[in-house]
C-alpha cells in the first residue's frame, strides 16, 4: 500500500513538471520579445553617428577662406575651374585693368607683319648657319688659341673706328666722340694697330655706334620686323642704316677695285669671329626657347633698344661684337 502512494505521488510530480517547464520557457520568450520591443529603430543609431561625426570634423569659422570670384579679379581668366592670368600676348583696351598695372615690354606687341615670310627666311639663315657659319666658328675656336682670337678682335674693333667716330659726331655726342679718337690713337700706336686694347685698361672702354642708332636717337621709328637672307635681323631704319655705313667705311673705296675675294677677308673674318663670340649663348637658346624665331626677334629689339636709349641719354659703352642674337653678316666692316 505505502509502495502504490508512493508511486501515484512521483507519477504526480512528474505530471506538474512539463507545465512548470513551460510556463518557464514562456516566461523567457516573453522577456526577449520585451527586449527585442524596446530596440530603437535602425535610422536612429546612424543619425547619432552622424551628429558625432559632424560634430569632429566641425570647421572653424575663424579658418574660413573666401574665393573672390574670377570675374571680379582683373587680368584673371579660368581654364577647367582654375584660375590663371590672362595671356601675356592680350593687349586689348577691353581688360579693367590699366595699361600702367603691365610691364611697357608687354604691353605693346612686336609689330611683325611680315611673319609668315620672315619665318622662312629665318629657317633659310638657320640652314645656312648650321652648315657654314657655326662650324667654322667651331673650328676658328679650336685652332685659335685665345690670345689670338682676342687680337683679332681687338684689330676689328679698331678698323671700325670711322664708322662709330661718325655716328658719335651725327649724334651730337662730343664724349662719345673724343673716347673714341683716343682709343683709336692709342690702340694704334701702343696697341700695334689695334692688336691689345691699351685704351680700356687707361679708363677709355669700348663702344659701337652705326647709323640705324643714330636714326634712331633722330626719333625715327624702327619700322616692321624683317629677317634678311644671310644678312639676318634687321629692320626698315637698321637695313638703311647699313646702306650708309657701308658708303662711310674707308675700307669700301679701298677695296672698291679688288677682287672678290680680297673683298670677302675683313667681311668674312668678322662673321666668323662675331659668331665665335656667341657659341655657348646661343646654342642655350637654341636648347631652351620653345620658338627660336620669337627669342631671336625680342632678343634683337631689346637689344636696338637698349643701344638707342643709351646713347640718348649719354655716352654709355655698347656691347660690340658679342650681343645675341647673331647677325650673319656685320653692320661695321661691309666694304660692298
Amino acid at each position: 500500500m505505502r509502495r502504490m502512494l508512493a508511486c501515484v505521488c512521483v507519477a504526480a510530480l512528474f505530471a506538474l513538471l512539463p507545465g512548470t517547464a513551460s510556463a518557464e520557457r514562456q516566461a523567457n520568450k516573453s522577456a526577449f520579445k520585451g527586449v527585442a520591443l524596446t530596440v530603437k529603430p535602425a535610422e536612429e543609431p546612424g543619425k547619432k553617428k552622424s551628429a558625432k561625426v559632424a560634430k569632429a570634423f566641425k570647421a572653424d569659422p575663424a579658418m574660413r577662406v573666401i574665393i573672390e570670384p574670377a570675374a571680379t579679379v582683373p587680368g584673371v581668366d579660368v581654364v577647367d575651374g582654375v584660375q590663371v592670368p590672362k595671356d601675356l600676348n592680350e593687349t586689348g583696351t577691353e581688360s579693367s585693368g590699366d595699361e600702367g598695372d603691365i610691364p611697357g615690354d608687354l604691353v605693346e606687341a612686336a609689330d611683325d607683319p611680315f611673319e609668315g615670310v620672315n619665318r622662312v627666311v629665318f629657317g633659310f639663315n638657320q640652314v645656312v648657319d648650321r652648315l657654314v657659319l657655326e662650324p667654322s666658328a667651331r673650328i676658328y675656336r679650336a685652332v685659335i688659341p685665345r690670345p689670338v682670337r682676342t687680337g683679332v678682335t681687338n684689330v676689328l674693333n679698331n678698323l671700325a673706328t670711322p664708322i662709330t667716330l661718325s655716328n658719335d659726331i651725327l649724334q651730337g655726342n662730343p664724349e662719345a666722340a673724343a673716347n673714341t679718337i683716343k682709343r683709336f690713337m692709342v690702340n694704334s700706336t701702343l696697341g700695334i694697330g689695334g692688336i691689345f686694347d691699351h685704351a680700356t685698361g687707361l679708363g677709355e672702354p669700348l663702344h659701337r655706334e652705326d647709323f640705324g642708332q643714330t636714326l634712331g636717337t633722330w626719333g625715327v621709328g624702327s619700322g616692321p620686323y624683317l629677317v634678311l637672307p644671310i644678312l639676318g635681323p634687321s629692320n626698315p631704319r637698321d637695313a638703311g642704316g647699313m646702306v650708309v655705313d657701308t658708303a662711310v667705311n674707308p675700307m669700301t673705296w679701298i677695296l672698291y677695285d679688288a677682287p672678290l675675294w680680297q673683298k670677302s677677308i675683313p667681311v668674312g673674318t668678322q662673321i666668323v669671329v662675331s659668331r665665335e663670340a656667341i657659341l655657348d649663348d646661343y646654342e642655350n637658346l637654341r636648347k631652351n626657347s620653345p620658338d627660336l624665331y620669337a627669342s631671336v626677334r625680342d632678343l634683337y629689339a631689346q637689344k636696338r633698344q637698349a643701344e638707342i636709349a643709351n646713347e640718348a641719354a649719354g655716352y654709355n659703352p655698347g656691347s660690340g661684337v658679342n650681343s645675341l642674337p647673331p647677325s650673319a653678316l656685320p653692320q661695321t666692316l661691309n666694304p660692298y
